[in-house]
This record gives structure tokens, sequence and C-alpha cells, in this order.
């Protein structure tokens, strides 16, 4: 079993302090990344690499909506997706389709104001919960990560902790991937979200 410690993700604050600020970081467990894309609705005739970077900057740039790209990445049997302007996949549509016949696990950063954490297996949330007050849950098994939660300080009585890099290390406990700083630099295979999503109906696995 993993064992992260938010102090293992403190690099993103340290390197990447604007795409710290808001992004929906998510793993599928079994699919390559065009196949999550595809089940995110993302057509692959529109798939390109993008770099994140420049994603964030439009982000900042923008004096409206910013816009919306999805990135993704294969670590260890994993796709790990990345959404620095929006989340999408946190809508219950989006991951039941995502982790149907599998497991996704996803993380939600945004602005200091949530920092959200989602665990499904086969469409069904089992856990969900906010870092900052961790013992407030919710899902079909909402105690089912107790010890792990802990183990990387996800707890009520820890003011000091980061709650996204806690986070960060959860979903490494659960899913056994570890994200490095190496991971998002550079182009990703991706696409340009300028229209809203058609899910697509997952094949089986």
């Amino acid at each position: 079993m993993a064992v992260a410690s938010a102090r293992d993700y403190a690099w993103l604050r340290e390197t990447q302090p604007d795409l710290a600020e808001a992004y929906c970081l998510s793993y599928v467990r079994g699919l390559s990344k065009a196949e999550a894309l595809g089940r995110l609705g993302v057509d692959e005739r529109r798939l390109r690499c993008l770099p994140i970077a420049e994603a964030v900057e439009a982000g900042l740039c923008c004096e409206g909506r910013p816009p919306m790209t999805v990135h993704a990445l294969s670590v260890n049997g994993w796709a790990v997706i990345v959404e620095p302007t929006g989340c999408r996949v946190t809508r219950p549509e989006c991951y039941r389709a995502l982790s149907a016949e599998t497991e996704l696990v996803s993380v939600r950063v945004l602005m200091d104001s949530r920092y959200e954490f989602r665990w499904v297996i086969d469409g069904v949330l089992q856990t969900f919960f906010d870092a900052r007050t961790p013992g407030v849950r919710r899902g079909t098994r909402p105690g089912a990560l107790d010890d792990r939660m802990r183990a990387v300080g996800l707890t009520d009585d820890a003011p000091e902790l980061d709650p996204g890099a806690a986070a960060l290390a959860l979903a490494e406990r659960v899913t056994g991937v570890r994200i490095r700083p190496a991971h998002l630099n550079g182009p990703l295979l991706g696409a340009e979200l300028d229209a809203p999503l058609r899910l697509a109906a997952p094949s089986r696995l």
C-alpha cells in the first residue's frame, strides 16, 4: 500500500502555485488516456497535445469565463485526468460514466473554498468529503477510508494541514499512483472544451 503523506505534494504549491489554486485531478483505473477522455465525451478527432501551463495562463488572463481544457496522462495502469480550469468530472453524470465497471478517485481544489475528495466504484459514490471538514462525509461507505485518512492527517483537529496536499496523498494511498512534477510539465494529450460535453457510453471492460 502507498505510504504517501501531505508533504509529498508540497511541490504543487511550490512549483505551480497558479494551478494549485484551482484544479481537478481524477484517477480512473484501467483506462487509456483516450478512453478516459472519450468517456467524458471528447471527440477523438479533437485530441491534441496541450500544455497545462498555457491553459492556466489563459485562465488567468481571461476577463470572462476561462477557456475549458481537459488533459490526460497514464500512470501505473490508471488514466489521470487534469482539469486546470474546470471540474466536469465532479458532475454525477460524468463520474458515473468514467467509473462504469471500474474505479475513480477525484480531488477538486477551488480557490481555498473547496477541497473535495470523491471515491467512486462503478458509478456509485463510496466516499465524499471536503478536506477542511473531513469528519463530515457522505456516500455508501463513508468510513471505508478512515485509517488512510488519519495516516495523511485528515482529521478535524489538524488546522495547519494543507488540505489539498493531504487529499492528493489520500488519493495516492487509494490508487497507488504518485503524481510528480514531471507529470504536469510539457504537453499532455487533451482537448479544448468550447461546447457542452456529450457523454459517451462506456465500452465493456
